[in-house]
């Protein structure tokens, strides 16, 4: 988890943020994006507005994707809603077992992150992100999300990021590593130090601009039997 101690602080000292000027960024991209939903069949999510929180094993905790979960998860999808300011990007990838090798379906994972101007809500808490989504897993290991790039904090030097958790039939939840972009000048090796290596692949992810105006990444992960998961509850 990048920073355990930084997302804690936030809680109390982002609370006093400027009010979001939600300007232009990204407008000019969605007629790309809903091309792109269109052509990939992706489907809208269900939304949770608060959420339990689980342990981390550190010295915080983080939103609960499992519980709440909506019924129905489809392996392709998008996090942010069309409307959502900023640079649209696609990521997919495949789910392998804990051999590393065999596709493991039906693993869901629940993601969420800031938008675009690097602010999880209004007044701004990492505990209830309002960019947030569920996807599963297909048949063979796959999924693919769209959503809008995160930007970083405003007030502190941490890299922009996706927090990604993982969990499925008898597995469950736990984190890993957040999705970074490659490219980003606060990708430090202080930065690379607080992660755990969680997920089995490399977490920074190199973003690719295709004609459609999306930016595309691929990540891979690896699942893991980790010491603290699940044991979600309401704080």
């Amino acid at each position: 988890m990048l920073s355990e101690k930084r997302e804690c602080r936030m809680q109390s000292d982002l609370v006093s943020r400027r009010n979001f000027l939600a300007g232009s960024l990204g407008l000019l991209f969605l007629p790309h994006v809903a091309r792109a939903l269109a052509n990939n069949d992706v489907q809208p999510l269900a939304r949770q507005s608060h959420f339990p929180q689980m342990p981390t094993g550190g010295v915080g905790v983080t939103p609960c994707g499992s519980m709440n979960a909506p019924a129905n998860i489809p392996s392709m999808g998008h996090i942010a809603r069309a409307s959502e300011p900023g640079q649209w990007i696609q990521v997919s990838g495949t789910i392998f077992g804990f051999d590393g090798a065999t596709p493991a379906p039906d693993i869901v994972l629940f993601l969420y992150h800031t938008d675009a101007q690097g602010y999880y809500n209004h007044p701004n808490s990492p505990f209830n992100p309002r960019i947030h989504g569920w996807i599963k897993s297909d048949s063979k290991g796959r999924y693919r999300f769209v959503t809008v790039k995160p930007g970083p904090y405003p007030e502190l030097d941490t890299p922009a990021h996706i927090h990604v958790h993982l969990f499925g039939p008898r597995l469950p939840e736990y984190w890993v590593d957040e999705y970074m972009f490659e490219g980003d000048p606060l990708i430090t090796p202080a930065s690379m130090a607080h992660l755990t290596g969680r997920g089995g692949f490399n977490n920074v992810i190199k973003l690719t601009r295709s004609n459609d105006g999306l930016l595309y990444g691929v990540r891979d992960f690896k699942l893991q039997h980790v010491a603290v998961s699940g044991n979600c509850h309401l704080v």
